[in-house]
């Protein structure tokens, strides 16, 4: 679209500054940004010095190079607050779910349970109702090993001394030692696996939806009939796709 006669180049240049800035992970000189925005030093003089008086942006002392300020920050974190994570979320989960012809789930973390904000719908019944609202033990269930293992050090260990691990199922673990090292793993794998853990004939796996400052807030999976999927193919193909579709998801809430 061609900017109209109330388009104001001063202000496109000032949020070009901000754009570069939050793209490149260290901080920038007046040189490095005229070069990048094809812009004078002059220009970008002027502007700089405008925002960072706004606060929103911080020059270091030694370098005199700049970086985000606290004003940026205080916006994103009151545009995260307002967010509706399911209307962001949904399009992508429908177009994953789509493609592979399986329910896709959205979820949160909410004390020791997982509550399901969104799911997709396909042909497929599995043998368990779940719908919107629901609440599964997290300790049992893809979405919630994921989020727990992305929990604070202290917030985890909490969670791990006060929570009752019932067997749900012959599959479900009950150990605290062997949930913990299992956490350990899925935070560096950046995925999740529950086979059978929750309910017999239910696999799934998922994948985290972060947001700018890196915070896990989320996470979706594919949920899947063990009878139809087998555990390879979870492995192989489904963590690819729902890992992806996560990312996408995480842009979108500012995650970089």
């Amino acid at each position: 679209m061609e900017p109209s006669r109330n388009f104001t180049e001063s202000v496109s240049r000032a949020f070009s500054i901000l754009s570069v800035l939050s793209e490149d992970p260290s901080p920038l000189s007046l040189t490095e940004l005229a070069h990048k925005l094809h812009l004078s030093k002059s220009t970008i003089q002027r502007l700089t010095y405008t925002l960072q008086h706004l606060g929103y942006l911080d020059r270091e002392d030694a370098t005199k190079k700049y970086h985000l300020g606290p004003k940026v920050f205080s916006l994103g974190l009151f545009v995260m607050k307002n967010l509706d994570l399911r209307k962001l979320a949904f399009p992508y989960m429908e177009e994953l779910s789509n493609n592979i012809g399986e329910i896709v789930n959205l979820s949160i973390l909410n004390g020791t349970e997982i509550v399901y904000l969104a799911r997709t719908e396909t042909q497929h019944i599995l043998n368990i109702n779940l719908h919107v609202g629901s609440r599964r033990p997290a300790y049992c269930t893809s979405m919630g090993k994921l989020l727990l293992a992305f929990l604070p050090e202290g917030q985890l260990e909490d969670y791990l001394t006060k929570v009752e691990l019932n067997p749900l199922t012959p599959h479900t673990i009950t150990s605290r030692e062997i949930l913990r090292e299992e956490l350990k793993k899925i935070k560096v794998q950046g995925f999740a696996i529950a086979n059978e853990e929750s309910s017999i004939g239910l696999r799934s796996v998922a994948a985290p939806l972060k947001n700018f400052t890196g915070e896990t807030v989320a996470a979706i999976n594919i949920g899947v009939p063990s009878v139809r999927i087998s555990l390879k193919k979870l492995r192989t193909v489904l963590v690819k796709q729902v890992i992806e579709t996560a990312d996408r998801i995480s842009v979108v809430l500012g995650y970089r």
